[in-house]
């Protein structure tokens, strides 16, 4: 078993993969609560747009201005 730390991407991609919608900064939240790693709204954003389309859902959060994100299987 490998000791190599998470990459941002993969970070991003096992909070993501839970099912739930999620805001930039609840990720931000989860990152550093799981993997003790603080990663920017901008950089969570940027590795978010490097995902295939297939796989990436976003809304705009009731009630406020927030979007929100999930990926799919």
């Amino acid at each position: 078993m490998s000791n190599k730390p998470l990459t941002q991407k993969e970070r991003l991609c096992r909070v993501l993969s839970q099912g739930r919608f999620l805001t930039l900064y609840e990720i931000q939240q989860e990152c550093f609560e799981r993997f003790g790693v603080h990663d920017s709204e901008c950089a969570l954003s940027a590795r978010w747009r490097e995902l295939p389309v297939s796989v990436k859902q976003k809304r705009r959060r009731d009630k406020c201005q927030a979007w929100e994100y999930r990926l799919v299987a």
